[in-house]
């Protein structure tokens, strides 16, 4: 069993849209719903947190209770993404009796298409690892560049990979690879991965899938309504 973190504290700005973008219409649902529904539905999810900007609270707390009887919960999102984290865990802690050995599946509120497949294997590996991710290989050539306009270096497309979410840890773990890096650090961590990465521990990557794409820009939303339609 594993509890999942939804990380919903964002503002959505690049959407451009009056309100963040995990609230914003899919196919007649806000696509935090759509997010939600695929972790109730899976059978080894005990409970699923939502960390949601202070300023949205009241609303998600209306949708999870038109949409949910139990299981999934609301707290408060924090400045960045870890802090929203150690806000879920504090929660589940607090409220839920949460053990640090706990597994804590994490994910962004706005890939509303991950599969039942990548739940599972996000658990199986925490008998093996530290930490895992979701990855796809990259497709494009990638360049590395010092100033964003001359290119440095072209790394081998074969070894590189975008990272997805569910990112999956245990909750003790997190907290302690948190405590272990100075404010500086904290400042330049984007994610979980990096944070365990920066601490000497090995990232697992699981199989990812180019169908589990983030909601960013108002295209996304086109792509995300053709997949919806396609699964339908």
């Amino acid at each position: 069993m594993a509890l999942v973190g939804i990380v919903a504290g964002g503002i959505g700005s690049r959407m451009g849209a009056d309100m963040p973008k995990q609230f914003l219409d899919l196919c007649g649902e806000p696509v935090i719903i759509h997010t939600i529904k695929r972790f109730v539905s899976h059978k080894s999810v005990e409970s699923i947190i939502v960390g949601v900007n202070p300023n949205w609270y009241d609303y998600m707390k209306d949708l999870i209770g038109s949409n949910f009887d139990g299981k999934v919960y609301l707290t408060t999102g924090g400045q960045d993404r870890n802090d929203t984290i150690t806000n879920i865990i504090e929660f589940a802690k607090k409220n839920l009796g949460a053990e640090d050995n706990e597994i804590l599946i994490t994910h962004d509120a706005v890939r509303p298409f991950v599969s039942h497949k990548m739940i599972d294997d996000s658990i199986s590996a925490m008998e093996y690892c530290d930490i895992c991710t979701a990855a796809v290989p990259a497709t494009d050539t990638v360049i590395f560049s010092n100033d964003g306009r001359i290119a440095s270096d072209f790394p081998l497309r074969k070894n590189i990979f975008m990272v997805q979410t569910p990112q999956t840890f245990r909750l003790g773990n997190f907290t302690d690879m948190l405590k272990a890096v100075t404010e500086e650090e904290k400042r330049e961590v984007t994610d979980a991965c990096r944070l365990f990465h920066m601490n000497g521990r090995r990232v697992y990557m699981i199989d990812g899938d180019g169908t589990n794409i983030k909601l960013t820009y108002p295209n996304d939303f086109e792509t995300a309504k053709t997949i919806l339609l396609h699964n339908a």
